[in-house]
C-alpha cells in the first residue's frame, strides 16, 4: 500500500509540474522516491571506456565523475549550470549501480515516459543526498550562452523525408542530455578508435544527420568544444528530419577544413550567435566522499 501511495503521489507531483511553468532543471519533489539498493565505489584503474545508463529497474555509471551523476539526478545539459564544484567531483572517477526495489518494478513500469524518467532522476538525488550528503540550492543568474539561429543566407539542410529513424525513439526528450547524444550504432565488427586516431581524426570531422530529428542535431552542436560549456539554445523553430552535410576541423589540429563555427553558417545555414541570458543553476553548498556501501 505504501508503494502504490507513494508512485501516485508522484505521479500528481509530475502533474502539477506539467500545468506550471517548465523549470529548467528538476526540483525536488515530496515524497522523494529512492532506490532500494545502490553500490557506489572508487573506479579501479581501466583502459575502458567510461560508459553508463539506465534500464528498466536500475541506474548505472562507470568509470565516471559524480558531476555525471549529478547531471543526470537535476537534468543539467552543461557544466557551467554546476557552480561550487569541488575538483574531485569534476574528475574523479566512480562506478555506480543502483536498483529499484523488485516489488516496485512493476508500478515503475506503468508509468509513463516522462514519469519514469523523473521517478529514476528523484531517485538519483535521495541517492546523492543519502551517500554523498550533497546540500545546495538553486540560482537564475545571467551568463553566456549561444543561440542556434537561421543564417541569412538561409537554413540549407533539405528535409529528409524517406530516411527510416537512426534511433529508436525520435521524440524530444523532456529533460536535456548532460553530454553528446550517442550516434547511431555502429556497423558490426566496428572498434573504437586509438588515442593517435582521435587526435587524427580531430582534423576532419563529419555530421551528417540521416534520419535524425533536428532536436538530436541541435543537441550534438551544442556539445562540441568549440562552445566551451556555454549552453546553446535552439532559436530556429525548426522540427522534423532533416539531410545534413558539414565537414570542419577541430580548432588546434593540423585538419584544413573550415573551423567549427564558420562550417556551421556556410554549410548548414545555421548562426550561433553568442550573447547572454539567464540561466538557472545548481549551486553545492556541501558534498562529502561517498560512504562505504
Amino acid at each position: 500500500m505504501f508503494i502504490r501511495k507513494l508512485f501516485v503521489t508522484v505521479a500528481i507531483a509530475i502533474l502539477q509540474m506539467a500545468l506550471q511553468a517548465p523549470a529548467q532543471l528538476l526540483h525536488p519533489t515530496s515524497p522523494m522516491p529512492k532506490f532500494g539498493a545502490a553500490s557506489v565505489r572508487p573506479s579501479k584503474p581501466s583502459d575502458e571506456l567510461p560508459t553508463g545508463g539506465t534500464n528498466v529497474d536500475s541506474y548505472r555509471l562507470e568509470r565516471r565523475p559524480i558531476k555525471d551523476l549529478i547531471a543526470y539526478a537535476f537534468g543539467l545539459g552543461y557544466d557551467q549550470e554546476l557552480v561550487n564544484v569541488p575538483s574531485w567531483v569534476m574528475h574523479d572517477s566512480f562506478d555506480v549501480l543502483a536498483k529499484i526495489d523488485n516489488d516496485e518494478v512493476d508500478a515503475y513500469r506503468k508509468l509513463g515516459r516522462y514519469e519514469r524518467e523523473a521517478q529514476m532522476r528523484w531517485m538519483a538525488q535521495s541517492l546523492l543526498e543519502e551517500r554523498f550528503h550533497l546540500k545546495y540550492h538553486f540560482e537564475t543568474r545571467t551568463m553566456p550562452i549561444y543561440e542556434l539561429q537561421i543564417a541569412k543566407d538561409g537554413f540549407k539542410c533539405p528535409r529528409d523525408t524517406t530516411s527510416p529513424p537512426a534511433i529508436a525513439d525520435t521524440s524530444k526528450p523532456t529533460f536535456r542530455w548532460s553530454s553528446a547524444p550517442a550516434p547511431p550504432p555502429p556497423p558490426p565488427g566496428w572498434q573504437p578508435p586509438s588515442p593517435q586516431q582521435q587526435r587524427a581524426n580531430m582534423q576532419s570531422l563529419h555530421l551528417r544527420t540521416q534520419g535524425w530529428p533536428f532536436w538530436l542535431l541541435v543537441t550534438t552542436l551544442g556539445h562540441q568544444p568549440e562552445l566551451n560549456g556555454r549552453p546553446l539554445i535552439d532559436k530556429t523553430e525548426l522540427d522534423g528530419s532533416y539531410l545534413c552535410n558539414m565537414v570542419w576541423s577541430q580548432e588546434g589540429s593540423e585538419g584544413t577544413n573550415q573551423p567549427f563555427f564558420s562550417a556551421t553558417q556556410d554549410q548548414l545555414g545555421l548562426k550561433l550567435q553568442p550573447t547572454k541570458g539567464p540561466v538557472e543553476v545548481l549551486v553545492i553548498d556541501s558534498i562529502d566522499r561517498p560512504t562505504e556501501n
